[in-house]
């Protein structure tokens, strides 16, 4: 299934979030707890606006889905998903059921596959694919 997700995102260079007031939307693990036996954080991503637009329901009724592209995704929102020890949410579904990832096993995964597509990426603050990859490497 992650596989789906990054085919998807590098296909149409685009990633979904959905957000009110600049807010986005979070959910609890069904996976992973913390030190306190408590949910961890998922931060939830989507690789179709259509997708990502079912789950503007119930407390989220009030999101709406905005596109991100992948460099962006990477540098802004995988790396503080990593940083404020969350969880990445892949194309959950209405009922918030969908594939929990780690924000930096996402990272390699991708890097891989944009590798494998000879897609090269503009980052802020890496130099290139190679430079994201050894960086993620020394942090596990």
């Amino acid at each position: 299934m992650v596989e789906n997700f990054i085919d998807n995102i590098i296909k149409n260079n685009k990633v979904f979030v959905i957000e009110f007031k600049e807010e986005i939307a979070i959910s609890q693990s069904l996976l992973f707890k913390d030190d306190a036996e408590n949910p961890v954080n998922v931060v939830c991503f989507w690789s179709s606006r259509q997708t990502a637009a079912k789950c503007c329901i119930d407390t989220w009724q009030n999101y709406k889905p905005q596109e991100i592209c992948i460099a962006t995704f990477i540098e802004d929102y995988l790396v503080n998903v990593y940083n404020e020890s969350f969880i990445a949410g892949l194309d959950f579904n209405e009922k918030m059921e969908g594939l929990e990832a780690d924000p930096l096993d996402l990272i390699l995964e991708l890097v891989k596959s944009l590798k494998k597509n000879k897609i090269n990426l503009e980052f802020e603050y890496f130099k290139n694919l190679t430079d994201l990859e050894n960086q993620i490497q020394k942090l596990l």
